[in-house]
């Protein structure tokens, strides 16, 4: 196993003592599994490096079950009780440069009296602001104490996402009054798919710290419980956002679906009764194009002009027929 400091998957080793300020936690501090001197040991481990996966496995401790669920490839938010602790997969939005928000990263913990592992994927500035914060004099006092922190940082950091949402769908809608309608669709379609993946992660994640919340570990405070529980009404408030933007979308789309019928049927109803008026004058060009012997005004020199003028006659008595029978206006 390395035993670098901070390296082979330990992204944060932090022991807090009973007296003091934290101490930082090596590989070759966890060789033995975990340090017996301190009140609350918190590890921060990358899932992808096989040595945070092998200890996991062999030297955390924890059940065998759980182990796995903390360094499985797929996880959905849920909570799972056992004797000795509690699992606890929750998902943050993807802050990392580059990334879209709506590609959630997941966090996977492990927490029983004095003892927390979180194991993640990709980076989380979340559980990063957490790390920094104990490092610069922030001091939990337990274990139940730093998942209702790292919980709270979490769920914060969804706001800004869900108010862009929110910031956008009004600049569609109001878009979507006026201009062209193409580019309000392309952004409606973008935001209904981001929503979408959003509320997919986010609304088992309700569920998740609801159990948590109605059924908390014996050990938990009450201070604890109180932070998970506006953390979960936090949540709560995120997923009817997210509805409502979903909502606005579909009535939006229906919108300009109306609009574009409308307009479309207006194009084709001018078009209908353009071919009703120059329906009868092509058949009299038609009738008079023939050549055959017989026909009328050949050899007459204003017969143009009095055909000319009786095409005009005739499109304005089929004007003042549309108009009686209100077919046109």
């Amino acid at each position: 196993m390395n035993t670098a400091d901070g390296d082979g998957g330990l992204i944060a080793g932090i022991g807090l003592p009973q007296t003091g300020s934290h101490v930082e936690l090596d590989w070759k501090d966890l060789e033995t599994g975990r340090p017996k001197d301190l009140r609350l040991i918190w590890l921060h481990l990358d899932q992808k490096q096989e040595s945070a996966r092998s200890w996991i496995r062999e030297r955390s401790g924890i059940p065998d079950v759980a182990a796995e669920a903390l360094i499985a490839e797929e996880t959905r938010p849920r909570v799972q009780r056992f004797d000795d602790g509690t699992l606890l997969v929750l998902r943050g939005v993807n802050l990392n440069p580059g990334a879209n928000p709506e590609d959630m990263v997941s966090l996977r913990i492990w927490i029983e009296p004095g003892f927390m592992i979180t194991v993640r994927m990709r980076r989380l500035l979340a559980v990063q602001d957490t790390v920094d914060s104990i490092r610069t004099g922030y001091t939990p006092q337990s274990a139940d104490e730093l998942l209702s922190t790292i919980a709270d940082r979490l769920f914060k950091r969804m706001g800004p996402v869900i108010d862009d949402l929110e910031e956008r769908i009004d600049t569609v809608d109001e878009e979507q009054t006026v201009g062209d309608l193409r580019q309000p669709t392309r952004e409606l379609q973008l935001l209904r798919l981001r929503t979408i993946i959003l509320r997919r992660y986010i609304l088992p994640q309700r569920d998740a710290l609801r159990q948590l919340t109605n059924d908390p570990p014996a050990w938990f405070s009450r201070r604890t419980i109180s932070g998970l529980t506006e953390a979960a009404d936090r949540v709560i408030r995120y997923v009817e956002s997210l509805d409502e933007i979903r909502e606005r979308a579909m009535v939006i789309q229906d919108t300009i679906q109306n609009r574009n019928s409308e307009e479309l049927n207006r194009r084709l109803y001018l078009l209908s009764v353009i071919s009703a008026i120059c329906l009868p004058l092509g058949l009299l060009t038609g009738l008079l194009g023939i050549n055959v012997a017989g026909m009328p005004g050949t050899e007459t020199a204003w017969a143009f002009w009095a055909v000319s003028l009786l095409m005009i006659v005739i499109v304005g008595l089929e004007l003042w027929a549309l108009k009686t029978l209100k077919w046109f206006r």
